[in-house]
């Protein structure tokens, strides 16, 4: 798989005349080239349902006098770029307007769109003929195009229809079309046979090219789905287009420990897809793309051609001022393993149901809290789901509604034995017989002070100068801790705020004395917290909260963790791995993010400005002698020490990103 690779987008309406008629081969490839792009991703059809070729079997752009995929094709590997190609699925303009019945029709009567306005995009039915339409256009391209390098089919989801195709397949196989049930089953059924048939498709004349479908979002859990239809993934996160820059570590967190090729996928406009005459700061997709690389990821950019089929300089001089960057330091990033000491296991991966059908949501508060959270402490760590193994981790961390079933029940269990450690919160690890693991403390149910009560930390995780109890805007579990040791009082507010019964702006005060019920338990190698912390920390952010849950998770890894570093809050560290090379690399990240603006229910939030940060002192736990720090790609050698198993250096500037090797001595 290439590491510096562009999407480009071409999503051109009819109406627009003159399709390409500004594209000059040689110019197209060469602005590719000198901007250090080695794959292009091409299109064959786009969103309005339109070729970008001849074709007997779809419609040709009304614009467009000639075979444009071809030449681009043909240009591109003229200077070694590799052209992967293009289809969308789900959404064709084309074939709603021509074949009205090939659309999703929902069960209250609607002709879906995406943005629920009529610009949006319509969706097509994958149990009405339109997959027939659609695999022909597939095969139509792999026929034309043999030495294409690979297939990218889009928007990969289907809504709950009552199309008349979907009707009259669910009566003929006994369901009914008036069920919740029967219509979700029959969707996640007619969902898997695109799957298949699209699949079958492709591999029918290429066996070996590599075949993604995108969604928008990898679904944490579904590795199963992941292994039998993909030859790789590409993790779509534009930061400020609604992903936002916490989405794309919890993805690459969870894809990279299984072993597939993946890529990270931003764009270069500043807001969204397609932005025609939007640019981000050249800084930020330096800080995006090293983002990728700390995270085992290649990379790839978004980008629109205009309808002329002109290469936009500007564009190409940001995309260029990263990849120029990236070509010098991916062979520190080549083959390399992340070093993480927390398994952090997935809501979404432990609660995932293979019935579902509609386009995965890019968030999930436990996930992305207890994400942030970690990367915000400078913890190192992958996201699991229910069938990774747990031995190589120090701490496993189940985020506030896991349920433990007998399997997991019995494979944590084995963890512990082995002298792992576990930290369960809110939910997690609790049924209706109370706590599934001996966590040293009994359950009686759920706080009933919905709006939140408040806790007051042991000394040893409460917040610098916080000595009262801290509101934690969500209730508590209740329990009360038996053989364990206790980790704080929960205080109750007098009442719970509701239109009949409140007091004051926000929350009512607390009670002076405590409940009578904990705010944690430890027992052994179990520590339980009775909040959802994760989530609240995604959906309140307090700061003093991410104080507590950090020293509650350094001290349950003994107190001893793999990296620390002196950076400020908003930055990360990663460590990989180099095994052939015997080296580590550490990679240094910092960025500040700045709320814009808000457009389409989604926070505008672009990186600007990299502030040059000096002297970050870093140490770092080691398994042998270190033989060499330096800077990367071509940055001096920095002065070290080692002692007592740890390394320690500092690193003079981090602008962005820096990337640290650790060499050992043979």
């Amino acid at each position: 798989m290439r590491f510096r690779q562009v999407h480009l987008d071409f999503h051109t309406s009819d109406l627009i005349e003159s399709i390409g008629s500004r594209f000059d081969a040689r110019g197209f490839a060469r602005a590719f080239k000198e901007a250090h792009v080695d794959s292009v991703t091409l299109f064959a059809k786009c969103h309005h349902g339109l070729s970008y070729h001849p074709t007997k079997v779809g419609r040709m752009h009304p614009g467009l006098g000639f075979d444009l995929l071809r030449a681009e094709i043909d240009a591109l590997h003229a200077e070694g770029i590799a052209a992967p190609i293009y289809l969308s699925a789900a959404w064709d303009e084309h074939a709603a307007f021509n074949y009205a019945d090939w659309r999703i029709v929902t069960p209250d009567g609607r002709l879906p769109q995406s943005r629920n306005d009529p610009t949006g995009w319509a969706y097509l039915d994958f149990s009405s003929p339109y997959l027939d339409y659609l695999c022909n256009q597939i095969d139509e391209v792999l026929e034309l195009y043999p030495d294409g390098d690979g297939i990218f089919i889009d928007i990969c989801s289907q809504l709950p229809s009552i199309s008349p195709y979907a009707k009259a397949k669910m009566e003929r196989r006994g369901l009914d079309w008036t069920s919740v049930d029967d219509r979700t089953r029959f969707g996640a059924e007619a969902l898997d046979h695109f799957y298949q048939r699209v699949t079958e498709t492709v591999r029918a004349r290429a066996p070996d090219k590599p075949l993604f479908f995108n969604s928008g979002h990898i679904r944490r859990g579904n590795r199963q789905h992941i292994a039998k239809y993909y030859s790789h993934l590409e993790l779509e996160s534009l930061p400020t287009a609604g992903w936002g820059y916490d989405h794309f570590p919890v993805s690459a967190r969870y894809v990279d420990p299984l072993g597939i090729p993946f890529l990270g996928m931003t764009g270069k406009f500043h807001f969204t897809w397609g932005e025609i005459g939007g640019y981000k700061r050249p800084e930020a997709l330096v800080y995006e793309c090293g983002a990728m690389l700390a995270h085992g990821a290649r990379c790839s950019i978004g980008d629109h051609l205009h309808p002329t089929g002109f290469v936009d300089a500007s564009t190409m001089a940001i995309v260029g001022a990263a990849y120029d960057w990236v070509e010098k330091c991916e062979a520190w990033a080549e083959g390399s393993v992340n070093r993480a000491e927390i398994g952090l296991v997935s809501l979404e991966a432990a609660t995932f149901d293979p019935s579902s059908i509609e386009a995965p949501s890019q968030k999930q508060a436990s996930d992305d809290g207890a994400t942030r959270i970690l990367l915000e402490a400078g913890l190192t760590f992958d996201v699991l789901d229910l069938e990774s193994e747990f031995s190589p981790y120090r701490l496993i961390i189940l985020p506030d509604a896991v349920p433990i079933g007998a399997d997991l029940k019995r494979k944590l269990e084995a963890y512990l034995a082995a002298g792992g450690r576990l930290l369960l919160t809110g939910k997690s690890g609790i049924n209706r017989q109370g706590f599934v693991l001996d966590a040293g403390a009994t359950w009686e149910g759920t706080s009933p002070m919905a709006g939140g009560d408040y806790l007051l930390p042991t000394a040893d995780w409460r917040p610098d100068g916080v000595d009262e109890p801290n509101f934690m805007y969500a209730p508590s579990e209740r329990i009360k801790v038996t053989d364990g040791q206790s980790l704080g009082s929960v205080y109750d507010p007098y009442f719970d705020r509701t239109p009949k019964h409140f007091s004051g702006h926000i929350n009512v005060p607390r009670r002076p004395d405590p409940s009578g019920f904990d705010g944690g338990s430890r027992k052994g190698g179990i520590t339980y917290l009775a909040h959802p912390v994760f989530r609240i920390y995604t959906e309140v952010g307090a700061v003093r909260l991410l104080e507590m849950v950090e020293r509650l998770i350094i001290g349950a890894l003994g107190g001893e963790t793999l990296v620390t570093t002196s950076l400020p809050r908003a930055g990360r560290v990663t460590v990989r791995r180099q095994p052939t090379q015997n080296r580590d690399v550490v990679y240094l990240l910092h960025a500040t993010p700045a709320l814009r603006g808000y457009l389409w229910d989604s926070n505008i939030q672009p990186i600007q400005d990299l502030v040059t940060l000096r002297d970050i002192a870093v140490t770092l736990k080691v398994g042998g002698a270190v033989e060499a720090v330096r800077l990367i790609p071509d940055g001096p050698a920095l002065p070290f020490t080692q002692a007592a198993g740890r390394l320690s250096f500092t690193v003079p500037e981090v602008t962005g990103v820096a990337m640290v090797e650790v060499a050992y001595r043979p």
